[in-house]
């Protein structure tokens, strides 16, 4: 063939391909997380209640798929998009809005010098604070079994968000979020509107963060009748030394009576968690406690004594590669007399979401161990 009909071809075989390079800047990534679960919903020795009993499970702890991209504006600023999917992986009970393009966290802004801009859907910045301490994430015995318990809903993936992040400046952040409309991204039907920010320092080994969050009742048309707004005070740290990594979180949070909805009590509930994780080269060994103290300001009629719970959760990561990592880990949660707090992968005792779990029952023990394995791309 002559040369310059041979040059001719494969420019012409190449240029769908350059079009596509020229239509912006696509990254795909994502995680796929399974593994396969003892669970026992501390109801052995008696007559099975709703499923109450041991079960063998395999759960699909978050997976999801994501895109992004990018395109340079000029003078320093981009425009920036993001979707991001949950994928539930041969896992029946994965949640709602599986396979949904937009699931997860799904936005699109602006982002320079000044920061970052975003409208769309987005964990909230006191729940990211919560993911820094968390040695278990997404996993058994994650510290949302605890820190989400008895009505204490501030771990949000919302709609509605308009949200800024500043720039790190001497490892100094904030962010700032605002909420239109909770109810339309939670399991609330109510419109309460929200604010939630955080102030973050990260340097060297130390990372420290506070965070505080309200949810503004007035918009339910409830306030007048003396329901309090929600609130959230959350403070995190954590200081990594040689192969030690030490966390903690804190946190007090002010929340309608999840017993009596919308009555005229607030409820309160102060929680801390330790974590502690030692890396001997291909493995980590961890190991976090989380303690929820008893409710305190129910309603009249309401015992809200031996409302308590606390949380004992070890394991150990091996890492096969730099995106593949194996674990193994044990969790127990001791509720008093009243509470239901799990140990799962979710905030919702074993975590509805993930397959056929167990529940738990008030003043039950539930506990288990899982065997898994994460590969991120």
């Amino acid at each position: 063939m002559n040369k310059k009909l041979l040059a001719v071809a494969i420019a012409a075989a190449l240029a769908p391909a350059a079009a596509m390079a020229d239509s912006g800047n696509v990254t795909i990534y994502g995680s796929v997380h399974m593994s396969v679960e003892s669970l026992n919903g501390g109801n052995n020795g008696a007559v099975p209640v709703a499923d109450l009993y041991r079960k063998t499970n395999v759960s699909s702890n978050s997976s999801y798929i994501g895109f992004k991209g990018s395109e340079d504006l000029g003078n320093g600023l981009k425009a920036i998009w993001q979707m991001e999917s949950l994928v539930g992986m041969g896992d029946t009970g994965a949640g709602t809005n599986v396979n949904s393009l937009t699931s997860r966290n799904s936005f699109l802004g602006l982002s320079g010098g000044f920061g970052t801009a975003i409208l769309g859907r987005h964990d909230t910045p006191v729940k990211l604070l919560g993911r820094k301490a968390d040695l278990f994430g997404d996993q058994i015995g994650e510290s949302r079994n605890l820190i989400s318990a008895g009505g204490a809903t501030f771990d949000l993936r919302p709609d509605n968000v308009v949200a800024y992040v500043s720039p790190t400046i001497s490892g100094f952040s904030g962010i700032l979020a605002y909420v239109t409309n909770v109810g339309a991204g939670a399991a609330a039907p109510l419109p309460i509107t929200a604010v939630s920010a955080s102030g973050n320092y990260e340097s060297g080994p130390v990372m420290v963060g506070l965070g505080y969050e309200t949810h503004n009742m007035s918009n339910t048309g409830t306030a007048a009748n003396g329901v309090a707004d929600d609130k959230i005070i959350r403070l995190v740290g954590g200081y990594t030394f040689g192969d030690v990594k030490l966390v903690g979180l804190y946190q007090k949070a002010k929340f309608n009576d999840a017993n009596v909805v919308l009555d005229a009590a607030t409820n309160e509930r102060k929680t801390w968690g330790l974590g502690a994780a030692y890396k001997m080269g291909a493995t980590t060994i961890k190991g976090q406690y989380y303690n929820a103290n008893d409710l305190s300001g129910c309603a009249t009629g309401i015992d809200c004594s031996a409302t308590g719970a606390k949380m004992i959760v070890v394991g150990a990561d091996y890492s096969l590669s730099k995106r593949t990592t194996a674990y193994v880990a044990y969790a127990k949660t001791n509720n008093d007399s009243g509470a239901t707090a799990g140990t799962g992968a979710s905030y919702s005792a074993f975590g509805g979401g993930h397959g056929d779990n167990p529940g738990t029952v008030a003043g039950k023990d539930p506990s288990g161990f899982s065997l898994g394995m994460k590969h991120s791309f």
